[in-house]
C-alpha cells in the first residue's frame, strides 16, 4: 500500500465525490489532511471512526459474514463513492470488512480531528445521514434482487456499473464497464462463478454485451434495462441453473 498526501484541486473526480462535497462543510481553519493510498486486488482497508473515506479510482468491495459462516460481498463503491460510514457514527459495524476489488483502487482519507469535528455544521451530519440512508436502501433492494433469476441479477449489476461509470464522466455515453472478478460478482449477486459466464455468453449472444469481462462492452443498455426492470425474455435453462441464495 502506497501513501500521499495529496489535495482536491487537480483531482479528477471534481464532479460527483462525496468526499469532496463533505469536505467542504468544515471550518476553514480545520487544516484538514488528505491522504491518498493505492491498494493491489484484495489488499483490506482500514477503516475506523476517525476519518471518512471516498473512493478515487477503482472499486472496494465490502465483505461480510453471512449467517452460514460464508464472506459475502454486500456492496461496492466507485469513484466518488464514500464508504466505511458505520465506524464514522459509532454504529455497529456487524463484522463488515473492506477491500480493493480491483488493482491500483486508490483511496482518499480524511482524518477527522476531534476540535474540528466539535464544529461542523449540521448540513455535514445531514450529508452523512443521507449517505447512510442510501446504503440501507440499497441493501434493502439487494436483498430483493438476489431473490430475482441470475439472467436479471446479471442484468441489474450490468446496468448499475453503467450509472456508476457514467457518473465519473459528467454523464456522457460510456460503454466499456470497469474490470472486476468473477468470483467478486458471483459473490455479490448470489450465484456461482459459472453462472455468471454462462449468462454473459448469453447476453453475448443476444448482442447486448462483447469482449471479455476485463474489457466488456455493452451495445444494448436499453434491452439489459427492460431486463434488470424485468420486462425483458427470460430463458428458464440459465435463469434457473447455478443460483445460491443466501
Amino acid at each position: 500500500m502506497l501513501h500521499e498526501l495529496c489535495a482536491c484541486d487537480g483531482c479528477g473526480n471534481q464532479i460527483g465525490c462525496a468526499l469532496r462535497d463533505a469536505g467542504g462543510a468544515f471550518p476553514e481553519d480545520a487544516d484538514l489532511a488528505i491522504r491518498q493510498e493505492a491498494f493491489c486486488a484484495d489488499a483490506p482497508i482500514a477503516v475506523d471512526g476517525d476519518c471518512l473515506l471516498a473512493v478515487k479510482s477503482g472499486v472496494v468491495k465490502s465483505v461480510c459474514r453471512d449467517a452460514h459462516g460464508q464472506d459475502r460481498v454486500v456492496a461496492f463503491s466507485f469513484p466518488g463513492d464514500l464508504f466505511g460510514l458505520e465506524a464514522a457514527v459509532d454504529a455497529e459495524p456487524a463484522d463488515v470488512r473492506h477491500g480493493a476489488c480491483v488493482s491500483m483502487t486508490t483511496v482518499c482519507r480524511i482524518r477527522l480531528r476531534p476540535e474540528a469535528a466539535k464544529r461542523l455544521p449540521p448540513q455535514f451530519c445531514a450529508r452523512l445521514s443521507a449517505e447512510l440512508a442510501t446504503r440501507i436502501r440499497d441493501n434493502f433492494q439487494h436483498r430483493q434482487l438476489v431473490a430475482d433469476a441470475a439472467q436479471v441479477r446479471m442484468a441489474h449489476w450490468l446496468v448499475q456499473l453503467m450509472r456508476a461509470a457514467r457518473g465519473r464522466h459528467q454523464g456522457g455515453a460510456v460503454s466499456v464497464l470497469p474490470a472486476m472478478a468473477r468470483a467478486d460478482i458471483a459473490s455479490y449477486l448470489h450465484l456461482r462463478v459459472e453462472t455468471v459466464s454462462r449468462v454473459l455468453s448469453e447476453f453475448r449472444k443476444n448482442g447486448w454485451v462483447r469482449g471479455p469481462l476485463h474489457r466488456l462492452e455493452v451495445c444494448d443498455a436499453q434491452a439489459l434495462d427492460q431486463l434488470a426492470q424485468g420486462q425483458g425474455a427470460l430463458h428458464p435453462p440459465v435463469a434457473a441453473q447455478g443460483a445460491l441464495h443466501g
